[in-house]
């Protein structure tokens, strides 16, 4: 079968379990099925088609089965999992995908029991190598280290291809991950194992294995465990209700404030995750371009129209402290603030270091960065202490994943010798310290910057490895757990929500953000007292353009804390949308007198005067806008075109030439130019102006659209509706 047909009946398959369309399912398996020769997974099958055709029997005779229910979801989670497993079988048939390799090659056994018998001793006898002399010691920690990285590989790889496991199996898997006498480093490493396989093949047993190692004691183990279960379960969320041992696990976990706290840290984290592309495109496109050339770069101001202005004044400056003014931060700034905040900056820096040797091996892009793993050990200096020079500071920052450490080491490698000597250069003081304490971190933070970490490390993985074509990326999924009917319940606290609520919000995911706020105010807590939950929660649907909808959140926000400029101004902008513009005005004029001298707000009141047609008031501010900013080309437009529509055509005329003679003016300044000369019967000049507007629109349809959508104007300024046929031909 070819590896499309084989995806699109596991798909086809998993449509209709969505859809709790059990018989059309396990019909479609019974086809699938038909090809492979597995014994298992035909029994599973057989056992399942018999039990439903039995229920199905006893329904049709109206046979009493109180279990009916539960017996149905049981079935229903049972073909989920056998789609999956027939799919890998047919592909592992005939597939050259490292995965298929794999599987035909360990037959679907972990071995785990022998591996942390084998791991255990290799690391024990690691440890007492130092008693022997110097001159054997060498050669046998060199053999050790290889045995080593052939255990750690092969156990990576077993675990990550076992489907199915048996409860022993399960046991022996479980014990290898939390085997002690096993560095935590390998430990770690292998917990990554299990996730892959549930990204391949969702494993409920597994899910629970997960959510026990997610309380473990060790938070390297934890933090990922956690990490992994998040991923899983937000990729796999329809499928959860269906296996009950899987929410009792997770009911469990809520009664745990160190794992809510964790799953509250690591959705940010994955929410974060989404901005890493954009940061990336930033870095290679602006900030490292502009930081090469000038590190004190400007920005053009941006539009003038109101969907622009809003854009512009954006967010409320009082929700957070850092919000940036008016004029654009320095580059470096921004950088160090997405430094502050988590962000993931170094993906463009790495991304072209991942073609070492090193990351051929699978098991190697989730190891957390060691110095003793034998590729790193060969290039870093054995003879000199290199933990207070620059390349120990880059080892050991907490700002660098575990992947770019290894990038970074090997490209280290490769230096010629005067850069390497300037990177062992010591940068502390010299004095000799026997214990610092300034880099001791409480355990929570340690597990937060980990699981940041370990997110980073997953996101280069799925994005850069060679391998990420065997897998399907779960940073293409939405990743918000709020949105999930099955899992929303781990943030179900208040506090988690708002946390969330804000970070969508400060990201600009609005969708989400109300969708999250409407939940933040179920909660029955404190948000009818809090103004700015109300603004944003405004501001989300004005930026959805539910204007409606987003005044009466402002109104509320008006009633916790009256004559809020931010808040009035934007109910303005709202009504104003609605094209109501009597209540916009209101606003407006209240906004005022809240700040007179406000330029912005003068000219807005202005032009929600002239669409109510009151042109003398709105000319009072413009001219008062253009006397205080004489170079403002947004009053001078504004005076022209009132000018023009209420017959001025003179001043029009004048205010135009200055508009186009300036660099700035835009193809509709030369089409309302041409207006004013078309109504004063000046063809010819009028035919000109609207030729080159037509240049700079680029599109003769559009030029002809825009001269009709003012056609009403242009009529009551003496034009008929024939002349400006006639003008369409001419311009055509």
């Amino acid at each position: 079968m070819e590896a499309k047909r084989i995806i699109e009946i596991r798909r086809m398959a998993n449509t209709f379990l969505q859809d709790e369309r059990l018989k059309q399912a396990i019909e479609i398996l019974g086809e699938s099925i038909e090809e492979i020769n597995n014994w298992e997974l035909r029994t599973r099958y057989t056992e399942i088609e018999t039990a439903y055709r039995y229920m199905l029997d006893y329904f049709s005779i109206g046979m009493p089965d109180p279990d009916r229910q539960r017996l149905r979801c049981e079935l229903i989670g049972k073909c989920y999992m056998l789609n999956d497993e027939i799919a890998i079988a047919r592909e592992s048939e005939h597939s050259l995908s490292v995965y298929s390799q794999h599987r035909r090659k360990y037959k679907n056994s972990t071995d785990a029991e022998r591996l942390r018998i084998q791991l255990a001793e290799n690391a024990a006898n690691l440890s007492v190598t130092n008693i022997l002399p110097e001159s054997e010691r060498k050669s046998i920690n060199r053999e050790l280290a290889d045995q080593h990285e052939k255990l750690l590989a092969e156990a990576f790889m077993r675990i990550w291809c076992c489907t199915n496991p048996t409860k022993s199996t399960l046991n022996e898997i479980y014990s290898l991950l939390t085997e002690r006498k096993i560095g935590i480093n390998d430990r770690a490493t292998l917990v990554s194992a299990v996730t892959l396989g549930m990204l391949k093949c969702f494993d409920p047993q597994k899910a629970v294995m997960l959510c026990n190692l997610s309380m473990h004691d060790e938070s390297d183990i934890a933090v990922r465990a956690l990490t992994g279960l998040v991923i899983i379960l937000t990729a796999n969320e329809k499928r959860i209700k269906y296996y009950p041992a899987l929410n009792a696990a997770l009911e469990s976990l809520k009664e745990n404030t160190t794992i809510l706290k964790r799953i509250e840290t690591t959705q940010i984290q994955l929410l974060r995750s989404r901005e890493t592309q954009k940061i990336d495109k930033k870095m290679r496109e602006e900030i490292i371009p502009a930081m090469m050339k000038n590190p004190n770069i400007g920005s053009n101001k941006i539009g003038i129209d109101l969907i622009k202005e809003m854009e512009d004044e954006g967010q409320n400056p009082e929700w957070k402290a850092w919000i940036e003014q008016d004029k654009i931060k320095d580059k470096i700034e921004e950088m160090t603030k997405w430094q502050i905040e988590g962000a993931d900056v170094y993906m463009s820096t790495f991304s072209q270091l991942k073609r070492f040797p090193f990351f051929n091996e699978l098991v190697n892009w989730f190891r957390p960065f060691d110095n003793v793993v034998p590729q790193i050990s060969e290039i870093l200096p054995s003879n000199r202490n290199i933990s207070k020079s620059i390349l120990g500071a880059i080892c050991s920052s907490r700002q660098f994943c575990n992947s770019d450490k290894y990038s970074f080491c090997f490209a280290f490698g490769q230096v010629p010798n005067e850069q390497r000597e300037m990177l062992m250069q010591q940068i502390d003081s010299g004095e000799d310290e026997t214990h610092d304490t300034s880099n001791e971190v409480p355990t929570e933070k340690e597990a937060e910057i980990t699981g940041n970490q370990y997110i980073q490390d997953l996101y280069r993985f799925f994005k850069l490895s060679h391998f990420r074509h065997d897998f399907s990326d779960p940073f293409t999924l939405s990743l918000n757990l709020l949105e999930s009917q099955s899992l929303s319940f781990l943030l179900d606290r208040s506090s988690s929500i708002l946390k969330t609520f804000n970070y969508l919000i400060e990201k600009e995911y609005y969708t989400e953000a109300y969708n999250c706020g409407v939940m933040y105010e179920a909660k029955d807590c404190d948000s009818r007292h809090d103004a700015q939950f109300y603004q944003k929660m405004g501001y989300s649907l004005q930026k959805q353009g539910e204007y409606r909808k987003a005044i009466d959140y402002y109104t509320k926000a008006d009633i916790v804390k009256p004559d809020t400029l931010w808040t009035i101004r934007h109910m303005a902008q709202c009504y104003r949308l609605l094209g109501e513009f009597n209540n916009a005005l209101h606003y407006y004029e209240t906004a005022e007198e809240i700040a007179p001298e406000n330029m912005s707000l003068l000219f807005q009141t202005g032009e929600c005067l002239a669409s109510l047609k009151r042109y003398e008031e709105a000319f009072g501010r413009f001219f008062k806008v253009e006397y205080l900013r004489p170079e403002s080309l947004r009053a001078k437009r504004a005076i022209a075109w009132c000018s023009f529509v209420t017959g001025q055509d003179e001043q029009s005329r004048c205010y135009y030439e200055k508009i186009l003679s300036s660099k700035k003016a835009k193809s509709e300044d030369y089409m309302n130019a041409a207006h004013v000369e078309w109504v004063s019967n000046n063809r010819k000049r009028a035919i000109e102006l609207y030729r080159q507007a037509k240049e700079l629109y680029q599109s003769n349809d559009r030029l002809i659209e825009n001269i009709f959508m003012d056609k009403e104007i242009l009529i009551a300024r003496g034009t008929s509706e024939d002349e400006l046929l006639l003008l369409r031909d001419i311009l055509v």
